[in-house]
């Protein structure tokens, strides 16, 4: 397990320089959700939703952007309900933007083009993967990209020496 190995590492570090005056702030970008092969759901397993797209998923495991090829759109949306329904939500790409999912403020202008027709939000730790032809398989262990409280809070730690 990594965890005690990196507060190991850390408490050794505050002590090298114990005395020195120094603020240590150590945080990250994002949060982070484990996840087990029975929850990563692989496009592979899913050709009838695979044929619907025009490129690979987009965006992060927990949050795929699908962009969808002309007049797919009701199929599309009929195979993620009846199929996916108990691991993700679907949200048409505009609706979100238009419902700031993407952050305050005026968007930028190209950002619609950046994801695609619709979303995945995938639910309750479940991440979707779609490979690339030549692209080498791997299990993560974990992702981010989601949200859920776990990814959405960020860690922060503050130490003064």
């Amino acid at each position: 397990d990594a965890e005690p190995r990196v507060d190991a590492a850390f408490g050794r570090f505050l002590g090298e320089i114990a005395g020195t005056d120094t603020l240590v702030i150590a945080t990250a970008d994002h949060g982070f959700v484990d996840t087990r092969p029975d929850t990563v759901i692989e496009l592979d397993d899913h050709p009838e939703l695979a044929a619907t797209l025009a490129l690979p998923l987009c965006g992060e495991p927990r949050v795929a952007y699908c962009y969808v090829r002309p007049g797919e759109g009701p199929r599309f949306e009929r195979y993620v309900e009846s199929r996916l329904g108990h691991c993700a939500t679907l949200g048409a790409s505009a609706d979100l933007l238009a419902a700031g999912w993407f952050g305050p403020g005026a968007p930028h202008p190209r950002l619609a083009d950046r994801i695609g027709d619709y979303i995945l939000v995938m639910k309750d730790g479940f991440a979707i993967r779609d490979v690339l032809p030549g692209e080498r398989r791997h299990a993560q262990i974990g992702v981010h990209g989601g949200t859920s409280a776990d990814e959405m809070l960020v860690p922060l730690v503050v130490a003064r020496r």
